[in-house]
């Protein structure tokens, strides 16, 4: 029998003392007859009940000790006490008690019933009597509300989804719950009282009917839950009033699809600008995610898509005023369904006999290729290997829940799994989970192994023992760690516990096979562990770089000389010629150089005043770097670069000059020494983002100890919510067996092979066998074990399971880590 005795994560160790009750209740004394003492060897009784509490999802027990004790409070042995439970359920009627080390015990444990109370044990022999109180604990009622806002007039009413669940979290059908309000304002509720349908869930509507606060409180299993609402004055309020053209006044949450449009329209009341605001996706075609609009005849709308899946906080707000604001949880989901997995809740149920029956609850999780949920699948649930008992499934088809409400998550479903009259193997009855339409279904087990028969990105079928007398199998663990001789390895005192249904201790020596499997590896430093995350923040991706080719080198330039400064001087041209029509301010000067390197034209005289000279800014210093020299500035030469010159020259217009008469030169250039030739660089291989980070599933996921097509680098998350991904392939199974540690027993199967035979460990007259779980020091911290045990009671195969973090002693962290780094990587 599954028994998750512990949670999912247990993310750190802590030492705990165990609280303990103890009720003692004198007896009076009486005598009778001539002489001959009557008074009961036993005065009074002492109980003590370790621990204190049970949780009331019925997996865990508390032991009641009962002492006898004379006038002198010396312990009596032999003393036949009748014991009783106003509420839950004892593993013995009778005790006989002992003394010194061998006081006498039972076991108590809450029974059926999920309610939240304290249950008073009895102890009686003859006149002497004394009680004590368990508390059971740990169930809760939560309840969500479809609006927090309603008007006065009782139109628009919100909708309060009320879920019981125990305190493993399994939600409780046929709960009784009852609704009261309180406050300035008024509602009507319908009902003011019912139970929990199938899911555990009840649903209430509740219609203002007069201004003012409301808190609403609802009670069930012992637990209360309350929810704030403001009854308003009709049409008084600004508010989202609309959803895709559909009123929707006080309504908190909705769904769309990635992909789609959700129209959202708010009331404005006198506001003049309307900003819309969503955590995830954007408005408007994808202008952002803010965006303000101008309301129209009191309206106000903007449309909301999306990529992603996830939950959004939309808020619409007077921009003029951001106090007056409503705000929307919009649910996104994904429409294509690519994988599917199934859970049950519990795994070893009970047989139905007579007005008792053993149940399940089936959760099914259906995602898109990306691993985004998918709202609104439909989920059909089908038996494959029925006992003919009777056993059953229902609702058969059950569509992914699309939002929140009622306590699911995005893309779950859930059903609920009734067992029959006959026991199941030992390998349970399949239930397989698919999704309408499509391929997708959860894979078939190997009958002989319960591993998977292929490995696609969906789930194994779930598997639900039925048990003709159940039982169940509890892990103890110690609050202590020590380290065994070689100081690399630590040691943790464990036991296991069997009992059958009524709580009784298994036979002496039943035996009970152990396993340890690595479930999961964490990458990390110092001592902690990293958080789950796709990348490193602050290492980007960088892209790939192209090769850069060789450069050659340039020889070295030698130096030009100046010139001469005639008309014709050097490397100079200087001519000037009349216009047509002879006109004495259409005269045109062509001055050029002969295309030296770096050369500098210049003008030294001018037989004209008033002219300036000014030929061509160009910085390109093989053609002209500076040709600027005159008398005075009374007249410009506009200068005008012509492609076509001959030698790099220009062309200027002389502007007021008759006569143009220029003497110049070039004046010397220095050499340009050598540029060395520069050497090819090599293309750069992109260097990818950080490394996704975390905690992740054991490679192997079939637990084969072979590492199959498939599995190696394969990194999916433990925590739900990130796709997996691919990540370094080095040939061999991350992580390694052995750092899971061992306990006394090989790796079991139900089948071992040849030659074989798992070290076993039996139980002692309490039900208890007692073991040790050994570790490397250096899978602390970094590795989480299951451990399970699997043994026979009256027939029944029982299977218990414990999730477990290998922590360390405290010396060895702090106030200085000691343990070396993860060894694991993405």
């Amino acid at each position: 029998m599954l028994n998750l005795f512990f949670s999912k994560k247990i993310t750190g160790f802590l030492a705990s003392f165990l609280l303990a009750a103890t009720v003692t209740l004198l007896a009076g004394c009486g005598s009778g007859g001539t002489g001959t003492s009557t008074t009961p060897p036993a005065t009074s009784f002492s109980l003590l009940a370790d621990p204190p509490t049970v949780n009331s999802d019925g997996l865990n027990s508390t032991t009641i000790t009962i002492v006898a004790l004379n006038a002198a409070n010396a312990t009596v042995s032999g003393v036949v006490a009748t014991l009783s439970a106003d509420s839950g359920i004892l593993s013995d009627p009778t005790i006989t008690t002992g003394t010194g080390a061998a006081p006498a015990t039972v076991t108590f444990s809450p029974g059926a019933s999920k309610i939240n109370r304290t249950a008073t044990i009895t102890a009686t022999a003859g006149t002497v009597s004394a009680q004590i109180p368990v508390q059971i604990v740990g169930s809760t009622v939560t309840v969500n509300s479809s609006g927090s806002t309603l008007p006065d007039d009782g139109q628009s009413p919100v909708t309060l989804t009320i879920t019981a669940k125990d305190s493993g979290g399994n939600t409780v059908p046929n709960a009784a719950v009852a609704l009261t309000q309180t406050g300035s304002g008024s509602v009507t509720l319908t009902p003011a009282s019912g139970t929990t349908d199938v899911n555990g869930q009840l649903s209430a509507q509740v219609k203002g009917a007069g201004a003012g606060a409301v808190t609403v409180s609802v009670a069930s299993l012992g637990a209360t839950a309350t929810t704030a609402l403001t009854v308003s004055p009709t049409a008084a309020t600004f508010a989202i009033d609309q959803l895709n053209g559909v009123d929707a006044l006080n309504t908190t949450l909705t769904a769309m699809k990635i992909g789609g449009t959700l129209s959202v329209r708010v009331n404005t009341l006198t506001a003049t600008e309307v900003t819309f605001a969503t955590t995830l996706g954007e408005w408007d075609g994808g202008t952002g995610s803010v965006v303000k609009v101008i309301p129209v005849g009191g309206k106000a709308t903007a449309n909301l898509i999306t990529a992603k899946a996830g939950l959004a906080t939309v808020q619409v707000y007077d921009s003029n005023a951001p106090a007056i604001s409503d705000t929307l949880t919009v649910a996104m989901s994904s429409t294509t369904p690519a994988s599917i997995t199934i859970q049950p809740s519990p795994s070893v149920v009970s047989r139905s006999v007579g007005s008792t029956t053993g149940s399940s609850t089936l959760i099914a999780m259906v995602r898109d290729v990306n691993g985004f949920p998918v709202g609104d699948a439909p989920v059909s649930f089908s038996i494959v290997n029925p006992t003919g008992g009777g056993e059953s499934v229902s609702p058969v088809v059950v569509l992914t829940a699309a939002t929140t409400a009622g306590g699911l998550n995005l893309g779950e479903a859930r059903t609920s799994f009734t067992s029959g009259s006959s026991s199941s193997g030992a390998n349970g009855v399949q239930v397989r989970a698919s999704v309408v339409g499509t391929t997708v279904a959860t894979e078939p087990f190997d009958p002989i192994t319960l591993l998977p028969v292929n490995l696609t990105s969906s789930g194994n079928d779930a598997s639900i023992i039925i048990g003709g007398t159940s039982g169940s199998v509890a892990f103890g663990i110690a609050t202590d760690i020590a380290t065994d001789s070689t100081s690399s390895n630590y040691v943790w005192d464990m036991s296991v516990m069997v009992t059958d249904s009524n709580g009784n201790p298994a036979p002496v020596g039943t035996v009970v096979n152990l396993s340890v499997w690595p479930l999961t590896f964490s990458t990390g430093t110092n001592c902690a562990r990293d958080a789950d995350s796709l990348a490193t923040a602050g290492t980007p991706a960088v892209a790939a770089v192209p090769a850069v080719a060789a450069v050659p080198g340039v020889p070295a330039v030698p130096g030009v000389a100046a010139t001469g400064t005639s008309g014709v001087a050097g490397d100079l041209t200087i001519t000037s010629t009349a216009a047509a029509g002879g006109a004495s301010n259409g005269y045109k000067v062509t001055i050029a150089v002969n295309d030296a390197l770096n050369a500098t034209a210049f003008v030294s005289a001018s037989t004209a005043a008033g002219i300036t000279v000014q030929i061509d800014s160009d910085s390109n210093p093989s053609i002209w770097a500076q040709v600027a020299s005159a008398l005075n500035a009374n007249a410009t030469f506009n200068a005008t670069k012509t492609a076509a010159t001959a030698n790099g020259g220009a062309i200027v217009t002389a502007v007021d000059a008759q006569v143009i008469t220029l003497a110049g030169g070039v004046a010397p250039v220095p050499a340009v020494a050598p540029i060395a030739a520069q050497a090819a660089i090599p293309a750069q291989d992109a260097i990818p983002a950080g490394p996704a980070r975390g905690t992740f599933y054991n490679e192997d996921i079939n637990e084969n100890l072979i590492l199959d097509a498939g599995e190696d680098g394969k990194r999916d998350w433990y925590a739900p919510g990130l796709a997996t991904r691919q990540g370094t392939s080095d040939g061999y199974a991350t992580p390694p067996n052995s750092a899971a540690g061992s306990v006394p027993t090989a790796v079991y199967t139900d089948t071992p092979a040849a030659g074989t035979v798992p070290t076993t460990v039996t139980t002692d007259a309490t039900g208890v066998a007692a073991f040790k779980l050994t570790y490397p020091k250096k899978s602390a911290i970094w590795i989480t074990d299951r451990i399970r045990a699997r043994t026979v009671v009256q027939g029944t195969e029982m299977v218990g399971e414990i999730i477990l973090y290998l922590a360390p002693v405290e010396p060895d962290v702090k106030p200085i880590c000691r343990l070396p780094d993860s060894p694991f990587f993405f």
